[in-house]
């Protein structure tokens, strides 16, 4: 033994079982070193800023006072807003180098970015919260086994109206194309989660299965061009003009969107303004977020987790009516009822067959407004 082991033994009075607890104590604190420097390690620098889009509006405003501070604050990374959804082929054309690092988009256009090769496959093991997504809302945004995109917020869409114009709710989505609605009818740009989603609808149900082309929509398009043109107001080109119409135009009766939509005019305008589900069925209005081949694709991951916790997910449903999708999560009592919970009553919200709608889904609107322009 040496005389430094010597002195040691002399100073623990070779008390063997008080060295082994020394040992193992510092046997443990170099293991927990070790762990931690190797996750420091793992884990890349981190970026000034991360930059994701977000829809104009309550969307904005909500990210801003949710999202935008308790991610800023957790990480030390600053998050710039886009506050318009870029073109696809913009997306496209910057390659490995986009200005976004996380892309927001409705289902129909994440599943387009990622056929366009505009997304990055999504590392579900760093995703904590994904275990935690509604069952049904969790087959959306993948493709065979890849994952490009989780949904982060939903809400069903049905009809928006005033109830002041009307006796009793409308009941139907023929409504939208009928001699009894009174008033005026708006109805949004033939985007593919509003127009075109609720022309398949009177598709479907016109034929009996779901249009593929678009001579299955003849019937419904003639049906527009004789009942809803002439009590047609105005062909909306945003939720911001769909929410504007009825405060400009008291004779403005009826209108398709969220129910989130709904509820927020209603309070924000103190107008009679209502939602109803149709009975041919609401159908799932999802917005997702997707990583795109930004170099920052660790802290994207982060940040659509982020997204996804059921703290977010809370906040963001009191502030816009935004129904959440982790089940974990809790909302106020007083907001109840003005947002979808329970995997059961998700379930119950019609999911359009995108894959059948979408690829005529370009002709089919430029079609709609030929039948209320001419």
């Amino acid at each position: 033994m040496t005389a430094q082991a010597n002195t040691l033994s002399k100073l623990l009075g070779d008390n063997s079982s008080f060295q082994r607890g020394v040992t193992a104590s510092l046997s443990a604190l170099l293991l927990t070193t070790s762990t931690v420097s190797q996750a420091t390690a793992q884990e890349p620098p981190k970026p000034t800023s991360l930059t994701i889009n977000v829809f104009s509006g309550v969307f904005e405003t909500c990210i801003k006072k949710t999202l935008v501070p308790s991610f800023e604050s957790s990480t030390g990374i600053a998050l710039n807003l886009v506050t318009t959804q870029p073109p696809l082929a913009k997306l496209q054309a910057e390659g490995d180098s986009p200005e976004l690092d996380v892309f927001v988009a409705g289902q129909s256009d994440m599943k387009a970015a990622h056929e366009y090769g505009i997304l990055s496959s999504i590392d579900t093991s760093k995703l904590t919260n994904l275990t935690d997504l509604y069952k049904p809302l969790s087959g959306i945004g993948t493709d065979g086994s890849e994952r490009y995109s989780v949904v982060f917020t939903y809400n069903p869409t049905g009809l928006v109206y005033n109830g002041d114009l009307w006796k009793a709710p409308p009941a139907s989505w023929f409504d939208l194309a009928s001699d009894s609605t009174p008033g005026i009818v708006n109805v949004r740009m033939p985007d593919s989660q509003n127009t075109v989603a609720w022309l398949a609808i009177l598709a479907k149900a016109t034929n009996g299965e779901w249009p593929t082309k678009l001579s299955d929509y003849d019937k419904v398009l003639e049906l527009v061009q004789t009942k809803l043109k002439p009590k047609l107001g105005t062909v909306l080109p945003t939720s911001g003009a769909m929410q504007s119409s009825f405060v400009d135009d008291p004779r403005s009766s009826l209108t398709v969107g969220p129910q989130n939509v709904a509820i927020a005019m209603a309070k924000r305008y103190k107008l009679n303004i209502k939602w109803v589900a149709p009975k041919e069925g609401a159908y799932l209005i999802t917005t997702e977020a997707g990583v795109t081949k930004t170099k920052n694709g660790y802290w994207a991951h982060k940040l659509i987790d982020a997204m996804m916790d059921k703290d977010f997910q809370k906040s963001f449903a009191e502030c816009g009516y935004y129904s959440p999708v982790n089940s974990k999560t809790k909302v106020d009592p007083s907001i109840e009822a003005q947002v979808v919970q329970g995997e059961e009553n998700v379930a119950k919200i019609m999911q359009l067959p995108w894959d059948k709608i979408t690829p005529v889904s370009a002709n089919l609107g430029q079609a709609f407004l030929a039948a209320v322009e001419n």
